[in-house]
């Protein structure tokens, strides 16, 4: 069974930086071993992020990323069973507000955090653009 999460983290903004690059190291490695695809974008020290893969792969990363001190304030917005992958392509895609700003395509729609189904729907919509 193929399960996701989709969610949005703080990350230190000192380190912003080099955590995204170690994070994004250590996780194409993972997800090339786990079966897992996904896309990350980072901005303004903000990561938000959608996994997929094995139901039983995924759960031990959503674990260790609530205990990654690299992850502070976690919010999940979206998370369970799909019926099939959303990044197939992607071990592990990479965008940043350099290339794409996400909170420029939020304000474009209208979005806010107020309405968290909405919400994680329009960062769903952003990833998958960044992923095209």
């Amino acid at each position: 069974m193929l399960a996701h999460l989709l969610y949005r983290s703080s990350g230190r903004h000192d380190l912003f930086i080099r955590d995204c690059e170690d994070i994004l190291a250590i996780a194409r490695e993972r997800n090339a071993l786990a079966g897992l695809t996904g896309f990350l974008h980072a901005e303004d020290g903000i990561f938000v992020q959608w996994l997929e893969g094995p139901e039983d792969a995924l759960q031990p990363v959503i674990d260790s990323i609530m205990e990654d001190d690299r992850h502070r304030d976690v919010t999940i917005f979206s998370q369970g069973l799909i019926e099939e992958r959303q990044f197939p392509n992607w071990i592990m895609g990479f965008s940043d507000g350099r290339q794409a700003p996400l909170f420029d395509f939020l304000a474009e729609r209208g979005t806010n955090s107020h309405d968290l189904r909405a919400f994680a729907s329009c960062l769903h919509q952003f990833l998958l653009l960044r992923a095209a």
